[in-house]
């Protein structure tokens, strides 16, 4: 009988505590999980089945001292989950060397960060090295330069060009890169949406893009600028890019106005296209 009523005490001590836990808003079970997209730890709290961050979560809902009946589920980071463009550097062996690029994904966007096109791009150059060999080569729109600088150890005498806000950054990797090299490479400024920026250019032999064709609203720009560069046929255009939306293809027929395009690799993988574009007249 003592053994009995000491067992009823007991159960009727744990309900009031369940009790008293879910008058206060208190879960007894907590999940720890891990959202990749924003690499950020975050809470969830089971009861009321919303996300909070771990601050915000415990501020709001003061869980009881209790380590009898809560458990903490921890999930290990686990960096090959992490988004490319969220890493802070990457590297990459092209062409015999290693290039090592540092990304400001939160600074700068997409201006400092490696994109499929651009390493779809330089490994085309390496099989076709032929291409950019003992030429001037102009890249537009570089971001970290990544596929100049596989020209320029291909033997390209290579001008890797950005906008104002994104050339200190394409400068840095460039010089990071190149020291104790013998690469003909620089960074130079050029923006599309400024005319006079065109004529501080020589007109070079071979103008490579890598995922330039992505925002309407530059297209114009664009292709002004490439209109400016590219003066004869005896500059060669290629550009490479993954087809996302119907603009894109919008950019595409608003070439064909003025140059013959023909797609010479399609990377079936990562669904990247390059483009041979010469002018037509």
């Amino acid at each position: 009988m003592p053994v009995l009523y000491d067992f009823l005490i007991a159960i009727v001590a744990f309900l009031a505590f369940e009790l008293v836990s879910s008058n206060c808003g208190v879960s007894t079970t907590w999940e720890s999980k891990t959202i990749f997209e924003s690499n950020q730890d975050i809470l969830v709290c089971s009861h009321i089945k919303n996300k909070y961050s771990h601050s915000s979560c415990e501020k709001e809902l003061q869980p009881p001292a209790v380590s009898m009946t809560t458990s903490l589920a921890l999930v290990p980071f686990d960096e090959s989950r992490v988004l490319p463009h969220e890493k802070t550097v990457r590297e990459f062996k092209l062409a015999g060397h290693l290039f090592t690029i540092k990304q400001d994904w939160n600074t700068l966007g997409v201006a400092a960060v490696v994109w499929d096109s651009a390493v779809v791009l330089a490994e085309f150059l390496v099989k076709n090295e032929a291409l950019v060999k003992g030429k001037n080569v102009l890249e537009l729109g570089a971001g970290t330069g990544l596929t100049g600088m596989v020209a320029a150890t291909l033997g390209a005498n290579v001008t890797v060009t950005e906008r104002e806000e994104a050339i200190s950054h394409l400068r840095a990797t460039i010089d990071l890169n190149s020291a104790d090299k013998s690469w003909e490479i620089s960074a130079a400024k050029l923006d599309w949406t400024h005319p006079e920026d065109h004529s501080n250019f020589p007109t070079p032999d071979v103008i490579i893009g890598a995922d330039v064709i992505y925002i309407e609203e530059t297209f114009q720009d664009l292709l002004r600028t490439i209109l400016s560069l590219a003066k004869s046929n005896r500059t060669q255009i290629l550009l490479s890019c993954k087809i996302r939306y119907d603009r894109d293809l919008h950019f595409l027929s608003l070439l064909q106005n003025h140059f013959q395009i023909n797609e010479v690799f399609y990377d079936t993988h990562r669904d990247i296209k390059i483009f041979s574009v010469v002018r037509s007249s």
